[in-house]
This record gives C-alpha cells, sequence and structure tokens, in this order.
C-alpha cells in the first residue's frame, strides 16, 4: 500500500506540474523576440498626413454595437482573472463635407452567434446609416468584429466601392470567419494597395502593422486643430497592451486567432515608446470601454453618431 501510495502521489505531483506550466505558457508567458524590430516613423507618418492638402478632420464620433465580458488576462498577459467590457466599436471622422468610417462592427446575427452578453440595435442601426452616407470605409483588420458590418450589409454593392480593404485584408477571408464574403462580391474587386506608409484623405494616413492578422494595420488621423490619434485596432486591445507592453494571452492568440505574437510584441514595444514621447497622441485600442469614456471626458471623441 505503501508503495501503491508513493506512486500516487508522484502522479498528481506530476499533474499538478503540467498542469501548471500549461497554465503559465496559456495566461501569463510574455516571452519578447530576441531579434527584430518594427519600425514606427511619426516624422514621416506627419509627414503623409500633410502632404494631402484639404479640410481636415473637424470632430471623431463613436458607436458602440456590442459588449462582452471576458478575463483580463486572456487580453493582457499575465495580469488578472476579473472581468473586463470587451466593447465593439464604430468610429466616424467628420470633415466639413463628408465623413469616413473606421471599422464597421457586426450585425446582430454574428454578434449574438458569437455569444455577445450584449447587442445595441439602436447604435448599429446608426452605424448602418452612416456607412450609406460615408465617403470612404476602412478597417484596422479582417476580424468579423471589425468588417462584419460591412460584410453583412444588404447595400454591401453600394459600399464595397467606396471601402478602401487592402490586399492583405482581401487575400485572408478565412479571417473574416463566421462572416463570409458575400456570394459574388470577390469577383472584379480591387483591394487598395500600399506599403509602409500612405495618406488616403487629409490628415489621415494608414500604417502597416501585420501580426494580428495578415492584414492588420494603424490608422492615423490628425483633427483640423491638431489633435492626433492612432487606431491600433487589435495591435492592441486594450490600452494595458501598449502601457505594460503584454499582448494577448496564447490561448487567445495561438488557439483562438492565429496572430503572430513576435510581430504584435515588438509593434507594443514601438507604441509604447511613442506615447511616452508624444503623450498627447491619443492612441485607440481595439476594445477598451475605459478608455473611449476617458476620451470622451478630455473632448478628443464625441458619443454616439449625430
Amino acid at each position: 500500500m505503501k508503495r501503491w501510495a508513493k506512486y500516487v502521489s508522484i502522479g498528481l505531483l506530476t499533474l499538478v506540474t503540467i498542469a501548471g506550466g500549461a497554465c503559465y505558457w496559456l495566461f501569463y508567458d510574455n516571452r519578447v523576440p530576441n531579434s527584430g524590430s518594427y519600425v514606427f516613423d511619426i516624422t514621416a507618418v506627419r509627414a503623409a498626413a500633410s502632404a494631402t492638402r484639404g479640410e481636415r478632420v473637424q470632430l471623431v464620433e463613436v458607436e458602440t454595437v456590442s459588449h462582452s465580458n471576458v478575463p483580463h488576462i486572456s487580453i493582457v498577459a499575465g495580469t488578472d482573472w476579473a472581468k473586463i467590457d470587451m466593447p465593439r466599436n464604430v468610429y466616424r471622422l467628420v470633415f466639413p463635407n463628408r465623413t469616413l468610417i473606421i471599422d464597421t462592427g457586426w450585425d446582430a446575427n454574428t454578434a449574438r452567434a458569437e455569444k455577445v452578453d450584449r447587442f445595441d440595435t439602436a447604435a448599429y442601426e446608426r452605424v448602418v446609416t452612416a456607412m450609406n452616407a460615408a465617403s470612404m470605409i476602412i478597417v484596422t483588420h479582417e476580424h468579423a468584429d471589425h468588417i462584419g458590418g460591412l460584410l453583412t450589409s444588404p447595400d454591401w454593392r453600394a459600399l464595397l466601392p467606396k471601402a478602401l480593404i487592402t490586399r492583405e485584408q482581401f487575400n485572408h477571408p478565412e479571417y473574416t470567419r463566421p462572416v463570409e464574403w458575400p456570394a459574388g462580391s470577390r469577383e472584379g474587386f480591387k483591394p487598395f494597395d500600399y506599403t509602409g506608409y500612405r495618406a488616403v484623405a487629409p490628415g489621415v494616413v494608414l500604417i502597416k502593422a501585420p501580426g494580428h492578422t495578415p492584414g492588420s494595420q494603424i490608422i492615423y488621423v490628425q483633427r483640423a486643430d491638431g489633435q492626433e490619434y492612432l487606431f491600433v485596432g487589435d495591435v492592441a486591445s486594450q490600452a494595458d497592451n501598449i502601457q505594460l507592453q503584454r499582448g494577448r494571452s496564447r490561448l487567445v492568440d495561438d488557439f483562438m486567432v492565429g496572430s503572430d505574437r513576435d510581430a504584435v510584441s515588438l509593434q507594443l514595444a514601438a507604441l509604447h515608446r511613442l506615447s511616452l514621447n508624444e503623450p498627447r497622441i491619443a492612441m485607440v485600442p481595439g476594445h477598451d470601454g475605459a478608455a473611449i469614456a476617458r476620451f470622451e471626458g478630455e473632448g478628443v471623441m464625441r458619443r454616439g453618431f449625430q
């Protein structure tokens, strides 16, 4: 009996060690790559923003179409297990004579299939109206909660010609699941192609940032009064990703999303350095309700498409 008890104890200890190691690897590990870099040249970005003449953005508005409660540690590795809100936001840049949409959220059917905790039908209806009226639509990346509102719209035939879907976003429709491109929508569609930085409107610059997805990009905006923004998408879903230089957990990145963790880690380090050198730039995370509320309070952003 003593021998069996010894074997059982060893077996239990082994299982506990394996479980502890797996938990650390899945939720706490935040090792950074030993080599490589991501160069974010804010001087070059500002130069690109100034190269396109015309009236600049007067106002930035935000709508939140859904909310999900998830453990903090799943989105910011190595933190805590408290539940945080993961809002899905859509942004509208208001120029004097036109509007531009950044990200499109997702429709009610997709959101509920993905088990969101709350969906705001009225907010989504305002997003639909805003997309139809906008002169341009841009997405930070090709995940369903960012591009889904565009692809599931009954008016997609009218919307796609004014959507700057990049070649990488177009070439990886598997990342949009469970949303699919509408039948026939990919035939003859011409994706937008650029390298490095590309201005697409006065004060608006696209910045390549592959990693979270192949088509991830950061969107720089300079308002007419000089206020600057970086819409970072899910390079940093939460402000903590940048402040703590911690990406998502491996459970999310490796098994749910399929991100390039090394690439994202280098991007977070670059954004962290930039935040220290340029603290007045509003870095807008992909899913951070507290950050958006702070921007609203500071007058950086206005709630609701009005």
